[in-house]
C-alpha cells in the first residue's frame, strides 16, 4: 500500500491500494464510540455506534502510526511516496537539546523545603528526553506520570524552539482549567528566570542568587481566561499565550494561525469536540503541534484515535514506576475504607431500579442517600481528628462540601479549615495553598471539590469522598465496627 503525505492539508492520502487493502486500512480506523449502547442514535437503530477516521482514502497526519500498525496486522508493507516531505526536524539530535540544558540550566536554584537552603537545579534526563522527542516528531504525545514535571518539559520545548529553531515563534499553551492557567503561568516564568520563588525575586531578597551571568529567553507571557488574566504590557506583542479551551474556543481562527507551537495539557481531554475544534484551528499553521498527559486511552479505543488525529502518535512514556524507581516521586500507599449502608429495603429498591435499566438514577437517589446519613459525616469526623498532619478532603457535590466544611469546623474548633470550590476566585486558592505550605504547629485541612484539584497543596494525607456504588444490606459492615484502631491503622 502506498500513501503520500499532503502538505497542504495535513493529511495521508492512500495513492495505490488494492480493494481489499483499502477496506481492510478502512476497518483498522473505525471503531465503537465509547458508550454507544446507550446513545440514542444507536438505540434507534439509525448508527452503528462506530467512528470512523478514514474518508474516501485520507487520513489525519496524526494518524500516520496507526495506519503503520494497521498495515503490519494484515501483513501489508506501508509505502509513504514522499517521504523527505513528512514534517520532522532531522535537524534536531538528542545531544543538542542535552547541551543546551546543561547550559541553561547551569545556574538555576531552587529553595529546599526542609532545608531553606538554594540548591542547583537541573532538568531530569526523562525530561529532556521526552523535550527531544518533542522537538524531533513535531506532532506527538507524551505520557509522563503524576509528578514527572510536564510543565518543565514543555518549558524546554519553548526555550529551545526561541534559542535554536525559530526566534520569533509564538507560542499557544491549551489547559483544562483556571487553576492551571495561573500554575503554568508561574512556572514558565520561574524556569525562565532560574529560581523558584518569584516572590523572593520581586522583594529582591535574593540579588545575590541571580548574580551569577543567566540570560533569560525573551519571554512575553499573557493568560487567556476570565479571572482577571495576567497581560503582558510592553511594545511588543506577546510570545506565549495560556489559556483553558472553555475561554479559547470563543477566539476567531485567525487567532490560531500565528502559533508556531501549540502545546495541550492533560492531553486525554483532547477527545472532547472543544479541544480538538481549537487544534484543527491550527493546522496547515502550527509548525509543531503536542500534548502531554499522566494516562492516554487504550489503544484499541476510538477516543485514542481522536486524540491522535489532532496531536500526533505517542513517542514517549514515563510510568509512575520508573519515577518512583529513580527516587524522583515518592512511593505512596493507599489504603481505602468502604462505607456501606445497612437500609435493606432502600437497597432492594435501588436494585429494582438499576435492573430496570435506569441506572444514572439509581445512582442519583443513591447519592443523595449518603449525603443525608449523619453515621457517614461521624465517621468521616472521626477520621480527620486522628490526623496529625496536613489534609485533603476531596468531595463532588458543592452542597455537600458546604456541609462536610461547616460540620468539621463546629466539632474540631482546634482545627484549621479552608474550603475551595468552583466559586472562590484564584487570588483565594493561591492564598490558601500558600498556607498549606508553611510549617505550624496547628493542623491545617483543605476541603476541595474534586474539579479544582489541580491546585497543588502540600499534603500528608488524603481523604477523598466517593459518591460511588454501595454493596447490598446483607454484605455490609456495620459503622459501629470500625473502631479507633483501625482509623490509627488507616492514618499510618
Amino acid at each position: 500500500m502506498k500513501l503520500r503525505y499532503d502538505t497542504k492539508t495535513e493529511e495521508l492520502v492512500v495513492s495505490e491500494s488494492t480493494r481489499i487493502e483499502y477496506h481492510q486500512l478502512e476497518l483498522w480506523l473505525t471503531r465503537h464510540v465509547k458508550g454507544y449502547r446507550y446513545m440514542p442514535a444507536f438505540k434507534m437503530g439509525v448508527w452503528n455506534g462506530k467512528k470512523s477516521y478514514f474518508r474516501d482514502g485520507k487520513i489525519n497526519l496524526g494518524l500516520w502510526k496507526e495506519c503503520v500498525k494497521g498495515c503490519q496486522e494484515i501483513g501489508l508493507p506501508f509505502v509513504l511516496e514522499n517521504k523527505d516531505e513528512f514534517p520532522l526536524n532531522r535537524d534536531v539530535t538528542y545531544e543538542d537539546v542535552d547541551n543546551f540544558c546543561k547550559e541553561f540550566f547551569k545556574t538555576h536554584k531552587v529553595k529546599d523545603r526542609k532545608s531553606g537552603e538554594w540548591i542547583p537545579f537541573m532538568p531530569y534526563e526523562h525530561q529532556i528526553d521526552a523535550a527531544y522527542k518533542i522537538l524531533r516528531n513535531r506532532y506527538c504525545m507524551a505520557e509522563v506520570a503524576t509528578s514527572g514535571g510536564k510543565s518543565l518539559i514543555i518549558s524546554i520545548v519553548m526555550f529551545y524552539t526561541l534559542a535554536n529553531i525559530d526566534s520569533s515563534a509564538k507560542f499557544l499553551l491549551i489547559v483544562p482549567s483556571i487553576t492551571l492557567v495561573t500554575q503554568f503561568y508561574d512556572n514558565i516564568i520561574e524556569y525562565n528566570m532560574g529560581i523558584n520563588n518569584l516572590q523572593a525575586y520581586r522583594d529582591k531578597v535574593i540579588e545575590s542568587v541571580l548574580e551569577n551571568g543567566h540570560a533569560p529567553m525573551n519571554l512575553r507571557v499573557e493568560e487567556v481566561m476570565s479571572d482577571r488574566p495576567r497581560k503582558h504590557s510592553g511594545t511588543e506583542n506577546a510570545n506565549i499565550y495560556i489559556g483553558t479551551y472553555q475561554s479559547l474556543e470563543k477566539w476567531p481562527k485567525e487567532f490560531f494561525q500565528q502559533f508556531h507551537t501549540v502545546a495541550c495539557d492533560e492531553a486525554h481531554g483532547a477527545k472532547a469536540k472543544t479541544v480538538t475544534t481549537i487544534l484543527k484551528r491550527t493546522f496547515t499553521h502550527a509548525h509543531s503541534r503536542f500534548g502531554v498527559s499522566g494516562t492516554f486511552p487504550t489503544d484499541d479505543s476510538c477516543e485514542i484515535l481522536n486524540i491522535q488525529s489532532v496531536l500526533g502518535p505517542k513517542i514517549t512514556e514515563v510510568s509512575a514506576d520508573q519515577l518512583k524507581k529513580k527516587g524522583i516521586i515518592t512511593p505512596m500507599e493507599v489504603k481505602v475504607l468502604v462505607m456501606n449502608h445497612n437500609d435493606k429495603e432502600f437497597s432492594d429498591r435501588i436494585d429494582g431500579i438499576r435492573r430496570g435499566g435506569m441506572g444514572k438514577e439509581a445512582h442519583i437517589l443513591e447519592k443523595d442517600y449518603i449525603h443525608v446519613s449523619g453515621k457517614r459525616m461521624d465517621i468521616i469526623t472521626k477520621i480527620v481528628k486522628k490526623c496529625e498532619s496536613n489534609t485533603l478532603l476531596l468531595f463532588h457535590s458543592i452542597e455537600y462540601g458546604t456541609k462536610l466544611h461547616n460540620t468539621l469546623k463546629e466539632a474540631l474548633p482546634d482545627k484549621e479549615f479552608f474550603y475551595i470550590d468552583g466559586q472562590v476566585r484564584n487570588k483565594e486558592r493561591e492564598e490558601i495553598k500558600k498556607q498549606m505550605e508553611k510549617t505550624k504547629t496547628k493542623v491545617e485541612y483543605t476541603i476541595l471539590n474534586f474539579g479544582d484539584y489541580e491546585i497543588d497543596v502540600k499534603s500528608n494525607f488524603m481523604i477523598l469522598l466517593s459518591d460511588g456504588k454501595y454493596k447490598k444490606a446483607e454484605d455490609i459492615t456495620p459503622y459501629d465496627d470500625i473502631s479507633d484502631d483501625f482509623i490509627e491503622t488507616l492514618k499510618k
